[in-house]
């Protein structure tokens, strides 16, 4: 991996930190859980961004035909 594209992950881990706590700070402060599900998206956006998603391939193709 590029020394770049490690520092653009570490960023983004860092804004997504950062928006994870503010939430649930805000939420703290007005006793409600609105903000937290508010930012209910965030673990899924992270987990479909993750470096690791790429390693996988898709399925090699099968001999023959489909029947």
């Amino acid at each position: 991996m590029r020394r770049w594209t490690s520092w653009l992950y570490l960023l983004a881990a860092v804004a997504a930190t950062f928006v994870a706590v503010s939430s649930v700070v805000a939420a703290v402060r007005q006793g409600s859980w609105e903000p937290i599900i508010a930012m209910g998206w965030l673990p899924a956006v992270i987990v479909a961004t993750w470096p690791g998603n790429d390693r996988r391939r898709c399925l090699p193709r099968r001999s023959g035909q489909a029947g």
